[in-house]
Parts: structure tokens; sequence; C-alpha cells
């Protein structure tokens, strides 16, 4: 062994592994088969007999005439046949090994054949017939891919090791493995060995297949990898899945380089067009431009490529960790033509420019070139294309998607006029040059500064959240603009709770509209029932964290207001909760540490629950001013007000509405979809009787008899209302009368 060359160290580690199974699997060691005159690598593997023949047909022999007593290990020779057609048992073959893993059958009682060919032999659609034909007589019960482990001298670049046992019909699992030279081999082995003695599930490097396999499916290995099929299955998540061949047309190529090379020229002649091949796609989304490589033909205009047309690489590196390298056809790069190297995907004409967006960067995941490669070999077939599973979004989704288009064209225009004003400015006369600079680039400047802001979560605090999570944020930026306080503190603490607060309320709403009680809301039912004051930091802290469980996880995504679910569902964000209920109780008590550094780090964790809660930036709260319903069209005119930022005075504005079940004057949710979501009993907004400000307000205390008190979120204020008891009864927030 020590005079192996240094290519033979994945081999070694390939060997050990081989041996392992082969002990769990017969307990014995096996002969190896192979050529006399040419074996496979020249090695001698882990001191097995070798018996070593002359012929193809010799070594089916050997191998019939050992399996009963042996396990076999079948090293067949790789070499391409010649041109004559050679016919196995019925299968077309290539290959010196596909004419013997064809001819070889089940000897003995439980045989078992352990076979070393090109990867591409157990994946590839060329060779399903011979594996089906293989699974007439054999169950493959182990398969170890390894990358990089063959010898210089052979082109493969993945081989395999197959296991195979007599088919019977008490299906065996099968074990999927795939060596990684990369990592420290004792890791390796340690996960192979746990494999082997698995019967279900996933390792680190393989898992187990328990149900049978169709004869002739292909065994690659990311074909049926767990992680990979949850993956596929999570593009659910984004809407309902299409078959890309559903949506896109995929052309055939305009020129075949072999094949047309008639058509082909070194120059740009009259009538001719340019030529994209493979190495014209750039994984920057682009098309190159033309260089002295490049071809040129003379086509008619229906194979000719179009605006708007992408373009996919045919051939890639199997182990590039990108996705496939995808490019969209501008107008600047025709009149062109594709070569056989590029697949050409035409959108159909019922696709949105969003939805080809969303489409052309999901193809440039590794996701999808591995559902579109299997993981293996380096082409990508159109077929294989036509069937790879692509995300469609849904309407919320395909809304922020034309959100981001147009806002991706908006800062494209405005980068245009900025370098067009600063070319135009430099070819005038330096005085005037200067003066126009300064006047027509105000308005960019301004536009500049204005999104600059938006990096500031503070400013989107201050200006994208509900209103009273937004001014109380403010008062929190006023009071940290100064020397440590009291004051500051309260005010941190104060906006903590009022965050929770009204992220529990929404949640409430949610779990009102889908059915499903929420149990933490006893505790704040029996506050009222007995009189006493209502919720307190750690009652929205319990409904949050409630909703953030395993019951209301299995929500479907549609169910309205869903969303705040997730908001306490992070270990930081409720260790950050955990951390601001210990500062408020330690100063409710009189308990005094270190001011500034409290301080320092009960805001630093109140930016983390506003983080957290960014969801809320989306549910929109807003104030229906005037109901007006057309029974004729059935469609409901509203003036609403949308009450998101730190000032309660903003403008109105009318929309239309499919219900007349709206309340005016009251409070909604209005959610990415558009729909509208009473928060009355559980919010409220009133002119505060106290300061004359508009303010919110939740339900405080609930007497025995009597009004019940309101409480305000942004400043404390209290107030009466006399209507409010039954509708807290019905929505669970009191007892029955």
């Amino acid at each position: 062994m020590a005079d192996r060359p240094a290519w033979t160290d994945g081999w070694a580690l390939l060997e050990r592994l081989l041996t392992r199974a082969m002990e769990v699997s017969s307990g014995g060691a096996p002969v190896v088969v192979e050529l006399a005159n040419d074996p496979l690598f020249g090695l001698v593997m882990a001191g097995w007999e070798h018996e070593r023949v002359a012929s193809l047909e010799d070594m089916v022999d050997i191998v019939h005439r050992r399996l009963p007593d042996t396990p076999v290990v079948l090293m067949p020779p790789w070499e391409r046949l010649g041109p004559e057609v050679t016919r196995p048992r019925g299968i077309v073959a290539r290959h010196a090994y596909e004419v013997v893993l064809a001819k070889c059958r089940p000897v003995g009682e439980d045989p078992v054949l352990l076979a070393i060919v090109p990867a591409n032999t157990m994946t590839d659609v060329g060779s399903s017939q011979l594996r089906a034909l293989i699974a007439q007589d054999w169950q493959p019960t182990l398969v170890v891919f390894a990358h990089g482990t063959p010898p210089p001298k052979q082109h493969f670049v993945e081989i395999v090791a197959i296991m195979l046992r007599r088919r019977t019909s008490d299906p065996q699992p099968l074990r999927m493995f795939r060596l990684s030279t990369n990592e420290d081999a004792e890791i390796v082995e340690e996960d192979f060995a746990r494999l082997l003695k698995m019967t279900g599930g996933r390792r680190m490097y393989g898992y187990v297949i328990r149900d049978p396999l169709p004869p002739g499916e292909s065994l690659a290995f990311d074909r049926h990898d767990p992680a990979v099929l949850e993956r596929r299955s999570a593009l659910a998540d984004l809407g309902r899945t299409a078959a890309l061949g559903e949506i896109f047309d995929v052309q055939t190529p305009g020129v075949h380089m072999s094949h047309d090379h008639q058509l082909l020229h070194n120059d740009a002649g009259a009538g001719r067009i340019r030529v994209l091949t493979g190495r014209d796609v750039r994984r920057s989304g682009v098309v190159a431009p033309p260089d002295e490589q490049t071809k040129w033909a003379d086509v008619p205009k229906e194979r000719r490529l179009r605006p708007g047309d992408l373009l996919v690489r045919s051939i890639d590196r199997g182990s590039d960790p990108d996705g496939l390298v995808v490019a969209e056809v501008q107008v600047e790069d025709l009149p062109a033509v594709s070569a056989h190297t590029v697949i050409v995907l035409r959108p159909k004409s019922s696709l949105r420019p969003h939805e080809i967006m969303l489409v052309k960067q999901y193809l440039r995941l590794p996701l999808a070139k591995t559902l579109a490669t299997d993981g293996v070999g380096l082409h990508v077939r159109p077929s294989a294309l036509r069937g790879l599973p692509v995300p469609q979004p849904d309407e919320t989704l395909s809304s922020a998607l034309v959100d981001l288009n147009e806002a991706a064209d908006r800062l494209n225009k405005w980068r245009t006029e900025a370098v067009s004003l600063v070319e135009s400015a430099l070819s005038e006369e330096p005085k005037a040059a200067r003066a126009r600079l300064l006047r027509s680039g105000r308005l960019l400047r301004m536009r500049a500064e204005a999104a600059a802001l938006l990096d500031d979560h503070g400013h989107a605090v201050r200006t994208r959240y509900p209103h009273p999570v937004a001014y109380r944020w403010r008062w929190v930026e006023a009071e940290m603009s100064g020397e440590p306080s009291f004051q500051a503190y309260d005010a941190v603490l104060e906006a903590a709770e009022v965050l929770l607060a009204y992220s529990a309320i929404v949640a409430m709403v949610m779990a009102r509209y889908a059915g499903i009680e929420i149990a933490a809301v006893r505790d704040i039912r029996e506050k009222f029932a007995g009189g006493r004051a209502g919720p307190t930091f750690a009652d929205w802290v319990a409904v949050l964290t409630e909703v953030a469980g395993k019951k209301f996880q299995r929500l479907p995504d549609d169910q309205p207001l869903v969303e705040v679910r997730h908001i306490l569902e992070s270990s930081e964000m409720r260790d950050a909760c955990a951390r601001l209920a210990g500062y408020r109780n330690d100063r409710a008590h009189l308990r005094r540490g270190d001011l500034a550094m409290q301080l320092q780090d009960a805001h630093s964790k109140l930016q983390t629950l506003l983080a957290g809660a960014d969801i809320l930036s989306d549910l929109r709260l807003v104030f229906l001013q005037d109901v007006r319903w057309d029974a004729f069209r059935k469609v409901a005119t509203v003036r609403l007000q949308e009450l998101m930022g730190d000032h309660s005075v903003v403008p109105s504005r009318l929309m239309e509405y499919p219900s007349n079940e709206l309340e005016q004057g009251s409070l909604y949710i209005m959610d990415t979809d558009g729909g509208l979501h009473l928060l009355r009993p559980f919010f409220m907004g009133r002119s505060c009787p106290t300061c004359t400000q508009w303010s919110t307000f939740q339900p405080e205390l609930t007497p025995r008899d009597g009004a019940v008190v309101l409480k305000s979120l942004e400043h404390g204020h209290t107030m009466k209302d006399e209507t409010l008891r039954e509708p807290l009864r019905q929505v669970g927030l009191l007892p029955p009368a």
C-alpha cells in the first residue's frame, strides 16, 4: 500500500467503507472479479482474494460460479464498446460494464454482489433500461457514491458502489451514502457504520429509503434525499407550484454547433446574426458582449431569440455549489440565435413580470439545479427543465413582488437621472455646470437621504409601526437623547409593554377568527370578572407565547392575521421579554441597580422586540371614519385613516370593500390581503377626555357593576364606557351573565 499514488486516498477510504459493508451484510471476505490484462484500478483491495479473467464472458461465468458460496465484488471494465450494437438480454449496451451487469444473475440462496461502476449507470435517464433489467432479479440494498475517486486515466468524475441481493417478496431498506473526501475520515467512517444499522431516517452523509422504488428509477443521491424532498415541499410556502413547462415554452436550439456547421461564420457578414453559446451566458445574469470567438449565422426569423427569453447553460460543472446559470435576453442583445449548448425558456403570455422574476431567481438557487439534474452529471436536459417544479406566488406574495419590481425600477431610474445629470453638466461651461449640478441634483439628493432613513430601524418604527407603538417609541428616542434618567427607563419599559399589549390584542383577534381559544385569556377573564385591574406585562407575554406554540402552528398560512404567531417564536425574543419583565418588576418593587447599565440593556432588548415584531408594519391599524353601502353594487365605500406612525393626525382616503359588516367609528386591522378585522372590544379609538388627544384604548378594569374602565396605550389616561360589558362577554373577556 505504501507505493500508492496520491489520488488513491479517496479510494482507500472507500475500500474501508466497503469492507465494513461486506462484514455486516455477509460476514465473510469477498472475492474480487476483474480483467487480468487491464484491471480497473490496478489495486489490491483490502487483501481480498482476486479472480482475474480474460474476457467479459469469463467475468460473468466466474461471478455465477462464486456467488453461491462467496460475496463477489465485481469490477467490470469501463471502456466504450465498438460501433456494433450490443444487446445483452434485449437492452442496448454502449459500455463493457453494461454488458456484464445485464448478464449477471443471482445464483445461490442469498447471493451478495457489489458492483463498482460509473455513477451515471445508476442515475442517468439513458441507463433506465439497464436498471429496470437488473431490478427483475436483484434488489439494491446499499449505494455509495464517491466523487473524484477514480484515477486520472478514467474520464468519469464519480463512481458508485452498489450492493445487490436477490429480489424477494419482502423488500429490504435501501441505504444511500455519499462519500466526502473533504471531511475527517474517522467522522465519515463512523457515520457510515451508524447508517448500516439504521432502518430509516438520515445521517450526516446518508439516509435510508424504506419503500421499494419503481424499476428503472434513478438512484441519484439527491433525488431521494429527505432533506432535498423537504426543501422541495417547502416551495408551497411561496404559493402553488407548477412544472416549468406549464408556464414556459422550452424552445428547440436555433443552431447546432456541429450539425449546422455549414451555417456558421467567423465574422458578422450581411444578414448574419450572432450565435449565443453557453459561455455567453454569464452567472451575473447578463449576456456577454461578442468577442473574437463569437460565431455568426444566417437563420430564419422564427429561429431567432426574442426579448425576455431566458437562457440556461445546458452544460455546467456538477461540483459547482451555485444554481443554474441563467440570463435574460435584452433588446440590445439582439438579433441573436441560440446554440445547442443553451436552453431557451420563452415565457407564456399569461406570465406577469414579477412571476418571471421569481422563476429567474429560483433557477439560480442550488435547489433548482439539484432538482433539475438530481445533483449528478454535467448536462441540464430540456426534459428535466420542463418537469422542474417552480413556485408560483399567491396574491400576497405577488403584491410584494410587484412592489419590489417597482422599487427596483424607480431606483434604476434615479441612478440613470444622476448619471445623465453628471454627464450633461460636465459638457457645459464650468460656471453653468456648477449651478446645474446644485439646482437639479437637489431633488436626487433628497430622494437618497429619504431612502437612507429606512436603514435606520428607529425611523422605520416611527413611520411604519402602528400608532400606539410608534408614539411610545418616539418618547423613548426623546428621553434616550439625554443623560440616563428614570424618565428614560420608564419610557423604555412602558414602550415594551405597549408593544406586547398591542401584539397580544392582534393575536386574540386572530384566535377569534380561527375559532381557537387561547388558554392564557382565562387569567385575564378571571381578573375582569373579579373586578381587578386588567392584563399585565406577564399576561401579554403568556398570550403571545401560547400562539407561538404547536396548536397555532397548525393553522393554514392563509388564516387572517396568522403572521402574529411568529412574534415570540424565537428564543431571542422570549429572552428579551424575560429580561424586560425582570427590570419592570424590580422598578415596581424599588429594587435599584446601576441605572445607566440597566437602561442601556433594557433599550437594547426593546430594540430586539421591535425588530422581531416587524410584521406589525404590514398589519395596518385603520380607523373607519365613514362607511356607505351600495346595495346594488354590493360594495361599501369606506373613508379611513391609516394610523401608522407616531402621529394621530393623518390624512384619510377612500377604498371599496365587498362587505356591509363594517362599523363606522371603529378600529380595524387591515391584513396583507386587504381584509379588515374588527378590533372592538379588544381595542378602541377615542378622544381622550383628560388630554383631548385622539388615542387608542384597551379594557383595563370591569367593576362588578357599571362602566368598563379603558386605558390609553399612548399615555395611560383612563375613561369609562357604559356599552362594552356585553361585547366583552361575547369575545370571552368576561364570563356569561
